[in-house]
């Protein structure tokens, strides 16, 4: 007799973003396999086929790691959230390693595995470890958050000998320090060579600062502290042609153009930005789209598989491919802010948040770049861009996420 499998115990948890995780897979391997196509023309070696094979293969391994990873126990991430947080640091360094840090696009961002031809973009890890850090820091304080101070006092006599110069350390020794020393470790280190992925980490590390409950004057003074702060930065690296500011400015429309090496905001004729070229591409898509492997603008967009893919998706599929997209990411975003509530404690809850907000936040930089209500960015589309590194960590973040909706279940049920 054939033993019936009971799927539901194999796939635990939150059965909705089983569904939401395959459903992006499949636009991923529709928008690869026709997208690619303009690599063919540039690259006679590349195959569409092989570029569809590879991506399913990466869509396969993140579906094994959502799967190992929702089987984890909470306390797991909790326990391992400092080692996990140094490691990451580790591998940005490795950047910079000659033979493992690869440069690409003007910037380097890769490291190659020796011996494998494997390369990763680090960044990505940094991202997931240091909102365990956030989550683990908020946790602990929750007893006293609504009380708590956030940054010592600006203010210089505030620090003069005595009783008042020891409180302002304390606050920095024992708030400062502990909650924010890994966000700005993590975004300085990043902002090094991705200033948009730094500041996207940085406003979903505010987010969760918000929701655990920190005092909304402290989050203005975090603001204007860090304002002050990447504006001098950029300034300086400016004016002592350091890093990428000049790079940066451009793309917010400050100072001169940069060039393609530079800067993916050109296309391979100089005469159109690529911003132009997705207006192009989301114009003619009408309603319904010209029908898939029908797009006319994947030989112009220099990236229409990863950093506009919301664009080519919208020319082939119109309107209703594209909202049906969103919807996607907006149904994650529903079902992480459900899990969360149903957290008993806080370490978990501000966890979940974080790694839900990672993903939704990428998802619309993608997709605002691609409408042109930002400034290029280079954010993929998370499950759906092509690339394996992005792919990999969307994965653990959704299984992580699943994990926690599977424990909560265990504990209703008693």
């Amino acid at each position: 007799m054939i033993r019936k499998v009971n799927l539901s115990g194999l796939f635990g948890g939150d059965r909705a973003l089983w569904f939401l995780f395959a459903a992006l897979g499949i636009c991923s391997l529709l928008v690869v396999y026709s997208s690619t196509a303009a690599l063919v023309y540039a690259r006679a070696e590349i195959d569409t086929w092989r570029e569809l094979f590879a991506q399913f293969r990466f869509i396969v391994v993140g579906l094994v790691i959502v799967w190992l990873v929702h089987l984890v126990n909470i306390e797991d991430y909790n326990r391992f959230a400092r080692l996990m947080f140094v490691l990451s640091i580790l591998s940005m360094v490795l950047v910079y390693v000659p033979g493992i840090g690869q440069k690409i696009n003007g910037a380097y961002r890769w490291i190659k595995i020796p011996f494998t031809g494997i390369t990763f973009q680090p960044s990505d890890f940094l991202k997931f470890s240091v909102m365990f850090i956030l989550a683990q820091e908020l946790a602990v304080r929750q007893k006293y958050i609504d009380k708590l101070r956030l940054l010592p006092s600006f203010n210089p006599t505030a620090w003069r000998r005595g009783a008042p110069r020891k409180r302002q350390v304390d606050i920095l020794m024992g708030n400062t320090l502990p909650i924010l020393g890994p966000v700005a470790l993590s975004c300085a280190i990043i902002m090094a060579f991705n200033f948009s992925t730094a500041a996207l980490l940085y406003l979903t590390c505010l987010l969760v600062l918000v929701i655990g409950r920190i005092r909304l004057k402290e989050i203005g003074r975090l603001l204007a502290m860090t304002l002050l702060v990447v504006v001098l930065l950029v300034a300086g690296m400016k004016a002592f042609n350091i890093g990428r500011a000049d790079t940066w400015l451009s793309r917010l429309g400050i100072g001169e153009k940069t060039t393609l090496v530079e800067s993916s905001n050109r296309d391979a004729n100089g005469e159109y930005s690529q911003v132009e070229q997705a207006k192009i591409a989301i114009a003619s898509g009408g309603l319904l789209g010209k029908g898939p492997g029908n797009s006319t603008q994947r030989t112009h967009l220099p990236l229409p598989y990863s950093d506009f893919a919301y664009a080519f998706i919208t020319e082939e599929y119109g309107l209703v491919g594209a909202m049906v997209v969103l919807m996607l990411y907006l149904m994650i975003f529903s079902r992480t802010m459900a899990i969360a509530q149903k957290c008993e404690t806080a370490f978990p809850n501000f966890m979940v948040l974080g790694l839900g907000g990672l993903i939704i936040m990428q998802a619309m930089t993608n997709m605002a770049v691609a409408v042109d209500l930002a400034p290029t960015t280079g954010q993929p589309l998370p499950l759906i861009s092509k690339g394996g590194t992005s792919i990999i960590f969307v994965s653990m973040a959704i299984g992580v996420i699943i994990g926690v909706s599977r424990q909560n279940a265990e504990k209703q049920n008693g």
